[in-house]
């Protein structure tokens, strides 16, 4: 199998050189050809029996008789054979790979054509007939197929334009010559030509001589200028305000030195251990007064030293020859389909490489857009992604695919100026865009965020890096979690954090409980807000604090003790002498105020509150199970809980019309694409295209808040060996304290819907209409409507609140309605 290329290549030369062979002898015994060198038992082609007694024809007996035939079949045509044969010869040779098959029988058609047109034609050639003893120009062939078989139907005219349409298709066919691109490739060459000829000679002309020819070509274009300035303007038109004194020459567009920026290299500006360790203890100071009962005064925040040291050593700086070698191939590649362009920077990133491109005035960046394919043939690509253009800039950028990717670890964006210095008040490290910048976002401006990616993307990578970039940075008295994971395995880790509010949600049957918790929780914190006469979280936690009565009765003593001095001196008035009775005063008063009881729905104003971060991991679950509730709870909070410091973040593998849904996009401006499987999800995440076509493993694009342009970024990589280490740090120093009112509703008895049986399922519906009608549900109503007794119309309740249809018991009240009961079929 080693062998049979060239094997193959040598039996090519051989056939050449054969072809070769015969188009030097074929004309040899084409010129030399004399009918009477032909032996008398030659069939069809011997017209006597008495033989030149001298062989003519050079090629002797053989190349007589080749002739013969040749000119008895094809007449003049018989010399075609002759080009056929040296340029198959020469192409054998010289083409490597050369298919004879696929032309050959295009060469013997072109030559048939041949024949029959030289036959219809009535002005030469017609006395070989006498002198070869054949049937005409044409040869037997173009006797019976040029005018048998064509000319009879088609007359003297339309034979001849068939058959020539027919030679010059065979012709281009037989001979790959295409003579439209070869007529305008000689054009250009002539053009071509004579401009370098007018160039070379006016380089070879004096200096005077050049100068007086520049100076008669600008004055025939002032006197065309100054023509066009005289004719008087059209009807309609305004004329023009002034006359320029010259016509002004067209200028070279001037582009900047393209540049190469390497976004993976090692940064030079790294803050120091001890103002990362000073930092973190800064922020572990405890800020008593909290709500909840969770005022941790020992907590420290997490060290560093919990995560993977990333490799620097590992991080190779980029070939420049090689950056600008791929460049010039895009250029070229342009340059093929007639798009001028110019290179510009050069930008490698940690997972693409952007290479910019200028066009040149007039080219449309939708021509480039159409190249995609064509492009990554060019430089071998993987997949590319172009930009056109790329915001902010005048230039086309496109991304290829790095052949290795250079990893962006949590630690290396943590000890960052960035990070340490930032002013967002619940900051996220997301990871690094094309030009090696930190992307540290602000939940609390987002307010909320939408992660959606197919399995294998990053999407858990980057939920666990957003949990650990909060605990890195908050303790349990500034930040709360709820974490509902329908997934079961993703966030089992965090169960011992004492961040938690409550515990991992697992069961998607609860899950409305701990959203619903959340939104009255988001409603007391307003009510507190309003009492307070604050806005927002950020405001009430920066509001100055009241004084405790211990402070308040230190300042009254001192106070005092300033005001009545031990060597004042003791004057007695008529007010003072009633002083005696004013503690008699007093004492009534106090038996005529008002005692004040407190009560449970009285609000408890707390010092501060915490953030609340609500983190679903599949939404497409949660859809599933009750779809309309889920929706209505999301949409809820995320429209008021921003000003609350509530804040919610959904992750989904599914990014369906039927899951994300256009009130839930519409509530989460902030969106976090991985790779999806089509445009039409990427469609659903970004509206836009461009989801698909990323790379995987955290190549993720970013769409910050408050604007509509795309950040394409490689996510920060956390491994699980690095969570579970922080987990542990965070639990050892505190238990996790749930909130009460939310732990006892998720952990209460439910009932299994196996045991729900059919009957029980037709007094539910029959319920349902019941509460449709009278617009409240209670045990007492059932009973009376459908005549059910207590432990019946007690169990369809229990189910009914188990579903999250009506609220829990509230003594003798009414059960409070939860869903939209016009919704239910």
């Amino acid at each position: 199998m080693a062998n049979k290329p060239k094997r193959r290549g040598t039996w090519d030369a051989v056939i050449g050189l054969l072809f070769l062979g015969v188009a030097l002898l074929l004309p040899v015994a084409l010129i030399s050809y004399h009918p009477r060198d032909i032996p008398a038992w030659v069939p069809l082609i011997s017209t006597t029996t008495v033989s030149n007694p001298v062989m003519h024809n050079l090629c002797g007996v053989i190349g007589a008789i080749v002739a013969g035939y040749l000119y008895f079949l094809f007449g003049a045509a018989a010399y075609l054979w002759i080009i056929f044969f040296a340029g198959y010869g020469l192409a054998k040779l010289m083409i490597r790979d050369f298919s004879l098959r696929e032309r050959a029988g295009w060469g013997f058609l072109c030559v048939l054509c041949g024949a029959c047109l030289l036959q219809l034609q009535p002005w030469f050639l017609h006395g070989w007939e006498k002198a070869f003893r054949i049937e005409g120009p044409g040869g037997w062939v173009g006797k019976w197929v040029g005018e048998k078989a064509f000319g009879g139907p088609l007359g003297p005219v339309g034979a001849p334009v068939v058959l020539l349409l027919i030679y010059l298709v065979s012709l281009i066919l037989a001979t790959g010559f295409h003579p439209i691109l070869v007529g305008r490739k000689m054009w250009n060459d002539w053009r071509k030509a004579r401009a370098e000829a007018e160039k070379k000679r006016l380089a070879e002309m004096e200096e005077t001589e050049r100068m007086e020819a520049e100076q008669r070509k600008l004055a025939k274009q002032a006197e065309k200028l100054e023509r066009q300035l005289r004719k008087k303007p059209a009807k309609g038109e305004d004329a023009p305000a002034e006359e320029p004194s010259a016509a002004p020459e067209p200028q070279a567009e001037s582009f900047p030195e393209p540049r190469i920026f390497d976004a993976t290299a090692p940064s030079a500006k790294k803050p120091s251990l001890a103002d990362i360790e000073a930092n973190r203890k800064k922020r572990s100071e405890p800020r008593p007064g909290l709500v909840g009962g969770l005022a941790l005064e020992n907590y420290q925040l997490p060290p560093l030293d919990l995560l993977d040291p990333h490799d620097e050593e590992g991080r190779k700086p980029a070939d420049p020859s090689e950056l600008l070698g791929v460049q010039n191939t895009i250029i070229d590649t342009l340059a093929q389909f007639g798009i001028k362009a110019q290179p510009g920077d050069i930008t490698r990133g940690p997972t693409i490489t952007r290479f910019e491109v200028y066009p040149d005035k007039g080219v449309r960046v939708d021509r480039i857009t159409a190249l995609e394919r064509d492009i990554a043939r060019a430089t071998r690509a993987q997949r590319i992604n172009i930009l056109a253009p790329i915001p902010g800039k005048d230039t086309v950028g496109i991304e290829i695919a790095n052949s290795s990717k250079v990893k962006v670890t949590l630690r290396e964006l943590l000890e960052t100026e960035d990070w340490l210095q930032t002013g967002a008040k619940l900051p996220l490290a997301l990871g690094k865009d094309v030009y090696g910048k930190t992307i540290i976002a602000d939940l609390a401006k987002m307010p909320h965020c939408l992660v959606a990616g197919t399995t294998g993307s990053g999407k858990s990578v980057c939920i666990n890096s957003i949990i650990a970039s909060l605990l890195f940075r908050y303790t349990p008295e500034e930040l709360r979690f709820i974490m509902i994971d329908p997934k079961v395995v993703e966030m089992q880790t965090y169960n011992e954090l004492p961040h938690l509010v409550t515990p991992v949600v697992t069961d998607p049957k609860k899950v409305l409980l701990a959203l619903r918790w959340v939104v009255d929780e988001m409603e007391q914190r307003y009510q507190i807000f309003a009492k307070t006469g604050v806005r927002n979280i950020g405001a009430f936690n920066d509001r100055p604090l009241p004084k405790s009565q211990a402070e308040l009765d230190a300042e009254a003593a001192a106070k005092g003790e300033e005001e009545s001095p031990e060597d004042a001196p003791e004057t007695v008035t008529e007010d003072t002498a009633a002083e005696p009775d004013a503690p008699e005063e007093d004492e009534e008063e106090e038996e005529t105020k008002p005692i004040s009881v407190p009560r449970d729905s009285d609000l408890i104003i707390p010092d501060r509150m915490p953030y609340i971060v609500v983190i679903i991991d599949e939404l497409a679950d949660l859809m599933q199970t009750a779809p309309a509730d889920v929706e209505s709870a999301i949409a809820r909070i995320t429209q008021m809980a921003r000003a609350a410091g509530i804040h919610l973040i959904v992750a989904t593998q599914t990014p369906r019309a039927d899951v994300v849904t256009g009130i839930i996009k519409a509530n989460i401006p902030s969106r976090i694409a991985f790779q999806v499987a089509s445009g039409l999800d990427s469609r659903v995440i970004l509206d836009q295209k461009g989801a698909e076509k990323l790379l995987g493993q955290g190549d993720m694009l970013y769409l910050p808040p408050a604007s509509s342009q795309l950040q394409r970024s490689q996510g920060v990589l956390v491994t699980d060996d690095e969570i579970h280490r922080l987990v542990k740090f965070v639990a050892e120093q505190a238990k996790p304290k749930f909130e009460s009112s939310i732990h006892d509703k998720l952990n209460s008895p439910t009932i299994d819907e196996e045991d729900v049986t059919d009957e029980d399922e037709e007094l539910v519906d029959k319920v349902l209409e019941v509460m449709k009608q009278e617009r409240r549900a209670s045990t007492s109503l059932f009973q009376r409507r459908l005549r059910l007794g207590y432990t019946r119309a007690a169990r369809i309740v229990d189910i009914l609140e188990q579903r999250g249809i009506v609220g829990p018991r509230d003594g003798a009240k009414d059960r409070e309605i939860l869903i939209d009961l016009d919704s239910i079929d």
